[in-house]
């Protein structure tokens, strides 16, 4: 499968942007994610200490249904079973750059919305995840 073209990530990201307006938004977004990556869910929770705590979690969440959005808008397919096999998978020695190599748009997004070095890092393995299933 081809990478998430940029158009694809901004198309979402603007639609995202203008569903903020609802309050109730962030919160539902993050229990979709919960709901259909509870595995991934459950590894994003695992790393809360090296990412700030529980409300970093829930940032980090917020930012992978982004992800998952653009991922699901470009294929036009739900996605397979991402659980910790995959995740292992997905693993490589830098993170980052696999990701931005794989898919450069949605690393892209990454880099341009996260500071934080061990939150993009940890993206970096969620999108890679996700990419691959």
């Amino acid at each position: 499968m081809t990478a998430v073209p940029e158009a694809v990530v901004e198309k979402i990201v603007q639609a995202v942007s203008g569903r903020l307006s609802d309050p109730n938004y962030a919160q539902v977004a993050v229990g979709t994610f919960v709901q259909t990556f509870p595995d991934v869910s459950r590894f994003i929770t695992a790393h809360a200490d090296e990412i700030g705590g529980s409300e970093m979690v829930i940032h980090v969440v917020f930012h992978a249904q982004v992800l998952a959005e653009a991922l699901h808008e470009h294929r036009g397919r739900e996605f397979a079973t991402v659980g910790f096999v995959e995740l292992d998978q997905a693993s490589e020695s830098d993170l980052e750059a696999a990701f931005s190599s794989k898919e450069p748009a949605l690393a892209s997004y990454v880099a341009s919305n996260i500071d934080d070095a061990n939150v993009r890092k940890l993206l970096a393995h969620v999108g890679l995840a996700l990419s691959a299933a």
